[in-house]
């Protein structure tokens, strides 16, 4: 009797030496398909050998793999008889309460092989498993308030209070009675700081503007991100050429609205490292961190299986009306953007959306730019003097620069027209600013 080749769902041993081996690769089994089967008794080319059943055998396989697999798993073991009544035992498990470990290490099966398990991708399988981290892992910080929290919730007719029960029912306490990560996140006393910086070209290396946010209510972060680039996508590029007025928006907003609110309900908050947005001349950059779900694959994904890594904080935001169950989200980004907007790499998940127009800042950045190149040595002289000592004098400039009284007053009026150079206070007791 043949009972077919090993796989990732099946696995062959010989005989009861083997046991723990064969735990083992049931352990595999489960952290890859949450589904596997190991028979004792077949040889590695699937023939039924036989193996001596004693009547404590059946016992001492399930007592061996409580000792080996955690969390503990249910068996279903049976003495199993060839059509020549040859006797052979099947072992096989189910399970999603992944990972699971064999004599404290993780395994996931790979074709017919068990390799060990990366700490990344253990981190990942943790994270998505059963076991929600935010509520599980305590806070560094016990000396927590939730003002934020209430008022934001409060403005949104959802009843707040500042007990206990509240926090319970929210899932701010853990099993220890203690703040968990979640309850961090939501404090007033949140340090975890969320960057949306917007940079001077289309990488990098000219920062233009940066606005950090820290030190209060996730939800409150998450709305003013929000509300900031609701202002930005008000101006729209209107085209008359055609005798038709058409407009185009700088970029789809609720295409944004998904892919940000989507980046702090899925980030690996574990990890301490918030998601970020990048502004660039040509696009924007919504970043979170842990790539996909462990699990979903980015079929699932793109057609938007819906596998929160935060379980309550996902359904937080869902009563706060930012999010949604229907997992419609990523779907509505590839409407409007296509899947190349999507990028995974170093366990960073970026949404990219490209920018409709070249916005007006831009304009006038790359214009000044050119102007700039344009001035004079003596001009560019002054400039970088005052950026240095902009409580100089125009004295003090002329005689270190060299110029002329005269030829000062003269390239500080320009530098003022062209709106390199603005001059704050009175007379006596002049601030220069270079813009």
């Amino acid at each position: 009797m043949n009972l077919g080749k090993e796989n990732e769902q099946q696995e062959f041993k010989l005989g009861l030496g083997q046991l723990d081996k064969g735990l083992r690769s049931l352990s595999a089994m489960l952290n890859r398909n949450s589904d596997g089967t190991v028979y004792f008794g077949v040889d590695d080319d699937g023939n039924v050998r036989g193996l001596e059943i004693g009547k404590r055998t059946l016992l001492s396989i399930r007592s061996r793999a409580a000792e080996l697999i955690e969390p503990r798993i249910i068996l279903n073991i049976e003495e199993l008889k060839s059509p020549d009544g040859i006797s052979y035992i099947r072992v096989h498990a189910q399970g999603s309460d992944i990972p699971y470990s064999c004599d404290g290490r993780y395994y996931l099966r790979t074709a017919a092989s068990d390799e060990q398990i990366s700490s990344g991708l253990l981190r990942r399988m943790l994270v998505s498993g059963n076991t929600d981290m935010l509520t599980e892992v305590s806070s560094e910080d016990q000396d927590l308030t939730f003002s934020g929290l209430i008022r934001f919730l409060q403005g949104r007719g959802i009843h707040a209070s500042r007990t206990k029960e509240f926090q319970r029912s929210f899932g701010l306490i853990n099993k220890e009675g203690r703040y968990n990560l979640l309850a961090y996140l939501l404090s007033d006393q949140n340090e975890m700081i969320i960057k949306v910086m917007r940079f001077a070209g289309i990488d990098k290396s000219s920062v233009d503007e940066r606005m950090p946010l820290t030190g209060q209510c996730l939800l409150t972060t998450v709305q003013q991100v929000l509300d900031y680039f609701t202002m930005i996508d008000l101006p729209q590029k209107v085209d008359l050429t055609a005798g038709i007025r058409s407009e185009t928006p700088l970029f789809d907003f609720q295409a944004f609205r998904e892919a940000w609110v989507n980046a702090c309900v899925h980030n690996t908050w574990t990890d301490r490292i918030p998601p970020a947005v990048y502004i660039y001349d040509d696009r924007i950059e919504v970043v979170s961190y842990g790539g996909l779900p462990y699990g979903l694959s980015e079929e699932g994904f793109y057609a938007g299986t819906s596998k929160p890594v935060n379980n309550r904080l996902f359904n937080i935001f869902i009563t706060c009306d930012f999010s949604e169950q229907s997992g419609h989200g990523i779907p509505q980004i590839i409407n409007v953007y296509g899947r190349e907007a999507f990028s995974f790499r170093d366990g960073m998940l970026i949404v990219t959306i490209p920018l409709g127009y070249e916005p007006d800042y831009v304009t006038a950045r790359k214009i000044q730019k050119k102007t700039k190149e344009r001035l004079t040595d003596n001009q560019k002289a002054v400039l970088s003097y005052f950026a240095d000592h902009p409580h100089a004098s125009l004295k003090e400039i002329a005689q270190v620069c060299g110029i002329s009284l005269g030829g000062v007053k003269k390239i500080t009026g320009k530098l003022q027209e062209l709106k390199f150079l603005e001059r704050r206070g009175a007379k006596s007791n002049s601030t220069w600013i270079v813009l």
